[in-house]
C-alpha cells in the first residue's frame, strides 16, 4: 500500500514539467444541436472574462447564464408530441464580432422510442396506513405512478391533476431515483413492501402530498354510506394485542423486529413489515395505539416502522483533501450500533453524477481512508478533473474527465446503510495547484506561459456538507501509516 506523502512527493515533482494552453479568443466554437426530443448547446475557447447565453424555446427564456472558457447545457422538450421553436444568443466579452445567434424549429417526434441512458426521478403517491405517522415506506399502502422526467432533481410541485379519488387527509408520496439504463420502463403501481425497482434505484424520499400541492377535503355527500357490521355476539371483555417491539440491531433491512408471542387469547402472524393479531374464538380486539382496528373487532394490523435513518451510516471526518497537487477525498464513515458488516472493505462511493452521464463509484473500500479524486492521477501522466492532456504535453481545459466533480458534487457512501453529503473540490491554490497560464490581454497568437505551483506548505481541505475537524482527521488521513490510496475504478451505470 503506497503512503500518501510519498505518491504526493512524487506527483510534486513530476508536475515540474507540465505546461498549459489556452485558445485564442479568434476559436470560438459555439455548436448547438437539436431534435426532436431537445436541445443542446456546446460553447468552447471563449475568453475568460464574463460572457453570456440565453436559451429560448417556444419564445420563452429556459436558459440564462454567464461563463467563462466554455459552457454546456442542455434542456429536453416537456412535449415531445408536438414541434417546438427555439433561439440561441451567445454575446462575447471580448468584442461583438465573436457573438453568436442561431434559432431554428423541430418537428414532433414520432413512433416509440427507447429511454436515453441517464437518470430519471418518478413520483409516485399513496394513502398512508396511519395518518397520525410521518410518511414512509413503512407506512405506504399500494402507490400509483403520476409522473416521472429526466435528470435528479427532486419533484418541488406537483406535475398534473390530482388523482380522483385522492382528498382529505393522509396522503403522501413517494419520490424515487433511478439510473435509466434505456430499457427500465417506470412501473404503474407499487404495493408495499415489494419493490419493483429492483437494482436500478439510486435514491428515494417520502413526504406528505400537502407539501407539492393542496390536497382538497372529500366531499362528504358523495362518499357512499359504508354497510354496517353487526358486532360478535360475545359477553367477554376486548382483549388487547401487544405492540410489536423494534430493537436495536440494524440490519440489511433495517432494525430488527421482535413479534409478540402468541397466548391463548390472541396470536400474531407476520407478513414482511406487516403484523396481524387475531383473538380467540368468542373474543375481539380492543383498540390499541399502533395497530389498525377492524371494525367488527375480528383482527388489527400493525405496520412496522424500522425508520431508515436509524440504520444510516453514521460519518465521521469528510472532505477533498489535496497533497502535492493531487486532489483525494478523505472519508470516515462509521456502521449503525449493532451492524455487522460481512468484510473488513464493505464500504461503496459513489459520485453522483447531476447530469445524465454515468456516475463514478468505487467498491470494496474500508470505512476510513482517502481515494483519488475521479480524473485525477498521481502518476505521470499527471491528470486533473476538466483538464485534458494534449500529445505535446500541455494542458488545455475541458467539460470531459468528470469536469462535473469540481463544481461542489454530491456522494453517496454505501454499506447497506448509506448516507450522502456534497463535497466541493479544492480551489486552485499554492497548496493544490491545476494547470495555469499566466493572465494576457487581448488574442493570444499561441500558448501562454506555464506557471506551476509553489511546493506546498500542507494538505488543505475544502468545505463539506460534514462536520469537518481539520488537523487530527489529517493526521489521521494522511500520515498515519494505515492510510492507503484506493485506486478507483469506474462502473457504468448506463
Amino acid at each position: 500500500m503506497k503512503k500518501l506523502l510519498a505518491s504526493g512527493a512524487a506527483a510534486l515533482l513530476a508536475l515540474g514539467g507540465l505546461v498549459a494552453t489556452a485558445a485564442p479568443a479568434s476559436a470560438h466554437t459555439p455548436r448547438v444541436t437539436a431534435d426532436c426530443s431537445g436541445l443542446e448547446v456546446d460553447l468552447k475557447a471563449y475568453s475568460d472574462n464574463a460572457n453570456s447565453v440565453v436559451v429560448k424555446v417556444d419564445g420563452e427564456t429556459v436558459k440564462k447564464d454567464t461563463f467563462k472558457r466554455s459552457y454546456s447545457t442542455s434542456y429536453t422538450f416537456t412535449d415531445t408530441t408536438v414541434g417546438h421553436s427555439w433561439e440561441v444568443v451567445v454575446k462575447a466579452s471580448d468584442g461583438k464580432r465573436y457573438d453568436f445567434s442561431d434559432d431554428g424549429t423541430t418537428e414532433a417526434c414520432t413512433g416509440t422510442s427507447t429511454p436515453k441512458p441517464g437518470k430519471e426521478v418518478g413520483l409516485y403517491v399513496y394513502k398512508k396506513n396511519d395518518p397520525a405517522k410521518p410518511a414512509s415506506w413503512a407506512n405506504s399502502g399500494p402507490q400509483t405512478l403520476v409522473d416521472h422526467k429526466p435528470g435528479t432533481e427532486w419533484y418541488t410541485t406537483f406535475p398534473t391533476v390530482l388523482p380522483t379519488e385522492v382528498c382529505g387527509e393522509g396522503w403522501a408520496v413517494q419520490q424515487d431515483r433511478v439510473r435509466q439504463d434505456g430499457t427500465f420502463v417506470w412501473p404503474g403501481t407499487i404495493t408495499p413492501p415489494t419493490s419493483a425497482l429492483g437494482g436500478v434505484l439510486v435514491d428515494s424520499k417520502h413526504h406528505d402530498l400537502g407539501d407539492l400541492i393542496e390536497v382538497p377535503a372529500c366531499d362528504q355527500q358523495t362518499a357512499p354510506p359504508r354497510p354496517s357490521k353487526p358486532a360478535p355476539e360475545t359477553s367477554a371483555e376486548p382483549v388487547t394485542p401487544v405492540v410489536p417491539t423494534v430493537g436495536d440491531v440494524c440490519t440489511a433491512e433495517g432494525q430488527d423486529v421482535d413479534l409478540p408471542t402468541d397466548t391463548d387469547e390472541v396470536t400474531y402472524e407476520r407478513s414482511g413489515d406487516t403484523v396481524v393479531a387475531r383473538p380467540a374464538a368468542g373474543r375481539t380486539l380492543a383498540a390499541v395505539e399502533g395497530y389498525v382496528l377492524a371494525e367488527d373487532g375480528s383482527s388489527a394490523t400493525f405496520t412496522i416502522d424500522r425508520t431508515a435513518a436509524d440504520c444510516a451510516l453514521v460519518p465521521g471526518e469528510i472532505g477533498a483533501v489535496c497533497e502535492a497537487d493531487t486532489p483525494y477525498l478523505g472519508y470516515e464513515v462509521f456502521l449503525p450500533e449493532g451492524y455487522v458488516a460481512d468484510s473488513d472493505r464493505p464500504l461503496s462511493i459513489t459520485f453522483l453524477n447531476p447530469g445524465e452521464g454515468e456516475d463514478y463509484t468505487v467498491e470494496g473500500l474500508p470505512l476510513d481512508g482517502t481515494l483519488l479524486w475521479p480524473g485525477a492521477s498521481a502518476s505521470e501522466p499527471l491528470s486533473w478533473p476538466g483538464w485534458e492532456r494534449q500529445a505535446d504535453g500541455t494542458y488545455t481545459e475541458t467539460d470531459g474527465n468528470y469536469a462535473w466533480t469540481r463544481s461542489g458534487v454530491e456522494v453517496l457512501f454505501e454499506v447497506n446503510p448509506g448516507w450522502s453529503t456534497t463535497v466541493s473540490y479544492p480551489e486552485a491554490t499554492e497548496a493544490c495547484a491545476n494547470p495555469r497560464v499566466l493572465a494576457a490581454t487581448g488574442p493570444l497568437e499561441g500558448p501562454a506561459t506555464p506557471v506551476s505551483a509553489e511546493k506546498p506548505s500542507g494538505p488543505s481541505l475544502a468545505a463539506t456538507g460534514a462536520t469537518v475537524g481539520g488537523a487530527a482527521f489529517l493526521a489521521l488521513l494522511l500520515v498515519g501509516g494505515g492510510a492507503g490510496i484506493i485506486w478507483a475504478r469506474r462502473r457504468a451505470n448506463a
